[in-house]
């Protein structure tokens, strides 16, 4: 399913299934840029159960607050700035809610 084009033209799918029939929703990504073909694979189920098997979603903002840091460094505009702004806090928010999974003894699990 088509979730974003954006205006050069690159394309993001959602993967709901595996060729084998196995529900990825929420965690597999097709990025159609240009002649390439790029695949997002998130952490799928929890690590005690998994292992380590994809990225996260704290990692994926980390890189991309980076990546406009870097990008803000030779064209910084306002825009940018409030950009960064944002993913920090949700990066702060995401760790934040670990932390309270972690404390509550449900992270990596199914539960609320």
């Amino acid at each position: 399913m088509r979730i974003h084009t954006d205006h050069n033209g690159v394309a993001v799918n959602a993967i709901s299934a595996l060729s084998d029939g196995t529900n990825v929703e929420g965690h597999y990504y097709q990025v159609l840029a240009g002649p390439k073909n790029l695949i997002v694979e998130f952490q799928f189920g929890g690590v005690a159960d998994n292992g380590v098997n994809g990225v996260t979603n704290e990692a994926l903002l980390a890189i991309l607050i980076h990546r406009m840091k870097f990008l803000d460094g030779k064209f910084g505009c306002d825009e940018n700035k409030r950009a960064i702004q944002h993913m920090e806090e949700a990066l702060c928010n995401l760790e934040v809610r670990s932390a309270r999974r972690i404390a509550r003894g449900v992270e990596g699990k199914e539960v609320v």
